[in-house]
């Protein structure tokens, strides 16, 4: 059965056989939903892109999405200028990676040809961003970013001398080196740690890479002694691997909640070679189900909802939202919380549904936008007013959702005013709910978006706010392409850019070699051993 609302935008796909654009729309047939696209070259082809078909529509009810697409753009990345400005830019640094797992696409081995450019190519892309207002952050993708020994050298230049905040997405493994890991803390910037739970036999199965569990351990210990600010761990979801590990995993981060702030899910897709690992594609909606099933109570929102409070963004300041999609349909988004001993969902909390609460706020934030520009307390510049007429409906919104017992123990009222007073004089949240509430401690919980090409749509990437940044081929400028959208246009892009400027010289060569991935890990694995007897 066809998608029964009125498409209000045409929405595009990626034809899977010839790469072309092509008009696309879902089909929901049982529990799935399909991305399906019919190319005037190869015909009618579909992916699979929720296997939860009542969920994937709630997230649309309850944000308002209208229709098939609200929005579209033309998919011709390398040609658009269209796309607002991203507050997160993704850089990739080299391919070369000193681990060579099955599940990737983003190493030497997989993409065919080494990507590993001189500092100069990074000057001029930070001379872009830099010149942007507001400055976004920027992320540092790989391969494996720690096999440039020129790392920490970027990421001080890129602060000292362009003023942009760097993030690092690392495996983790040159991090169990102590001496390493301390200098690149140093530069203050925050890691993204790939880190899919406590149990060996998981990175066996998906990673391929012996001992790179003990590495792991070691190097999160080592980030745990030096840290500056709290990372967030990237687990690697997939239904049969690592989803019994969940727990384990959970009561880890409680243990460690002085230097791990969150965890972002990413769902496995099977779309490498002939070293598949045994399962199936894991989507967005499988993640939620297995979270779910793991952590009875949890609940997840889609993070789009956050650019539908244009009120209260307004009026309050809830600082700079860096990654999450416009789109009902990308990111999901929840918490849980700290009681002292261990994690809890949000929900234990609320008197009613999440997604009820959440309607309700919604709808709140309409009336707001509307009423307040014409509200005589809230003309002109008297911004104060406004965050106290917002303020007030906002706890009276509050009082009705939350169990304020649980929350606050003895004397709620109060309380919930100091949160709300605070908020409005700029306190930061997490400061006032410690000093305020039972909870000591959150765990973000982010679901990422599918970002294989055959998934990908105009609809999710026209407001994308997360766009990797990226040299021209014909033009030579610095331009942006929406994060989903790069997996199609990749390693065209990278192997120019790699032709152009040639490579870093280094002393760590990583994985250099077009070579077969039995041979790559049979040298890996005698690395380690000469490592282990150092």
């Amino acid at each position: 059965m066809s998608d029964s609302a009125t498409p209000t935008a045409r929405n595009l796909g990626i034809c899977p056989t010839c790469g072309k654009v092509a008009p696309a729309h879902h089909e929901t047939r049982g529990d799935r939903v399909l991305l399906v696209k019919t190319c005037a070259a190869c015909g009618r082809t579909e992916a699979v892109v929720s296997t939860h078909a009542a969920r994937y529509q709630e997230k649309r009810d309850l944000t308002g999405y209208a229709g098939e697409a609200e929005k579209s753009c033309s998919l011709n990345c390398m040609s658009c200028n269209s796309h607002k400005p991203p507050t997160l830019v993704f850089l990739d640094v080299t391919n070369r990676c000193n681990m060579n797992c099955p599940i990737c696409l983003a190493n030497i081995p997989a993409m065919g040809f080494r990507f590993d450019p001189p500092k100069a190519y990074f000057e001029k892309v930070f001379t872009t961003l830099s010149a942007m207002d507001p400055k976004p952050k920027i992320q540092l993708f790989g391969g494996e970013p720690t096999c440039r020994d020129d790392l920490i050298e970027l990421i001080e230049e890129a602060r000292d001398r362009y003023g942009l905040e760097a993030r690092v997405v690392t495996n983790g493994i040159r991090l169990a080196n102590e001496a390493y890991c301390k200098k690149l803390l140093a530069t203050g910037c925050q890691l993204m740690f790939s880190f899919d739970g406590r149990a060996p036999e998981i990175y066996e199965r998906t990673r391929k890479h012996p001992r790179s569990y003990e590495r792991k351990l070691q190097a999160l210990e080592n980030i745990r002694r030096h840290h500056k600010s709290k990372i967030t761990l990237m687990v690697c979801l997939g239904e049969g691997i690592n989803d019994r590990h969940l727990p384990d995993l959970v009561a880890y981060c409680h243990e460690g909640r002085d230097f791990i702030a969150a965890m972002d899910l990413i769902p496995l897709v099977a779309t490498w070679g002939p070293e598949q690992v045994d399962t199936r594609n894991t989507t967005i909606e499988d993640v939620e189900r297995i979270m779910t099933q793991q952590f009875p109570g949890l609940a997840f929102f889609p993070a789009g909802v956050m650019y539908k409070l244009t009120a209260l963004r307004s009026v309050f300041d809830m600082g700079r939202l860096t990654f999450g999609g416009a789109h009902p349909n990308c990111e999901s988004v929840s918490a849980m919380i700290s009681d002292g001993s261990q994690y809890v969902p949000l929900t234990r909390y609320l008197r009613r549904p999440l997604n009820d609460a959440i309607a309700e706020l919604l709808a709140l934030d309409a009336r707001m936008a509307q009423t307040l520009p014409r509200d005589p307390l809230t003309k002109g510049f008297r911004r104060r007013r406004a965050q106290l007429v917002y303020g007030w409906r906002l706890f009276h919104l509050l009082r009705r959702s939350l169990d304020t017992r649980a929350i606050f123990g003895g004397a709620p009222f109060p309380k919930m005013m100091k949160i709300v007073w605070g908020l409005i004089r700029g306190a930061r949240l997490k400061h006032l709910l410690r000093a305020n509430t039972q909870f000591q401690g959150v765990l973000r919980l982010i679901v990422l978006p599918f970002e294989e090409k055959d998934c990908v749509e105009a609809a999710r990437l026209v407001d994308c706010p997360a766009q990797f940044a990226y040299e021209h081929p014909v033009t030579r400028e610095i331009k942006f392409m929406p994060v989903c959208a790069w997996a199609i246009h990749k390693n065209g892009i990278l192997k120019t850019i790699a032709e152009s400027y040639g490579v870093a010289e280094s002393g760590e060569e990583g994985l250099t070699g077009l070579r077969p991935r039995a041979e790559v890990a049979e040298e890996l694995a005698n690395r380690e051993l000469a490592a282990q007897g150092a």
